[in-house]
């Protein structure tokens, strides 16, 4: 119609929007808020964040696609923000966490997420290593709140160190978008 078409993008454009195949994943029905969270973290980031974390934890909830940011300042943290976030939202919800995937991470397995598994009702499954599309969840979540973080920080004109401001209210813009 007379539009011009120009569909060459530059190399650096490319390069990174390549993205590796999902896999088919065969995940059963989900019928309540919390039957399913997927957990992952996210750094080192660098510079640390104006308050000194150089991660987050993204916590999203398969049932209602809400998502969670927590910054952590070591992953050592990772546990206590977890059960922080779990606490919440199982008050809110009158009701328990029933399984949780996450990663091979060492945040992920050591002894204390041991402990709360013996002492909680909830599984914890963990994706093999190696795979990210097996957590797909959670890595696209991850996917979206850094991308709309780097253009709030781009546009705003902010040092990078307000990267952990940018990754909370891009959170908070992703939980407001309806989702299908």
């Amino acid at each position: 119609m007379g539009l011009p078409s120009n569909n060459s993008l530059c190399k650096t454009c490319n390069l990174n929007k390549i993205h590796q195949l999902p896999f088919k994943d065969k995940l059963k029905h989900i019928s309540l808020p919390l039957d399913c969270v997927h957990l992952d973290l996210v750094g080192p980031i660098s510079p640390p964040s104006a308050g000194g974390s150089r991660y987050f934890l993204t916590i999203f909830y398969q049932f209602t696609s809400y998502k969670i940011a927590c910054m952590i300042k070591s992953k050592s943290d990772t546990f206590d923000q977890f059960v922080v976030a779990k606490n919440s939202m199982e008050n809110h919800q009158k009701q328990t966490i029933k399984k949780v995937i996450s990663d091979h991470g060492e945040e992920f397995m050591n002894k204390k997420f041991k402990e709360i598994l013996a002492s909680c009702s909830f599984t914890h499954v963990f994706s093999p290593a190696y795979t990210p599309q097996h957590n797909g969840f959670s890595e696209r979540a991850n996917w979206t709140i850094l991308d709309k973080s780097k253009y709030l920080l781009d546009e705003s004109g902010l040092a990078k160190q307000y990267w952990a401001k940018a990754i909370n209210t891009s959170t908070l813009l992703t939980n407001l978008i309806p989702t299908p």
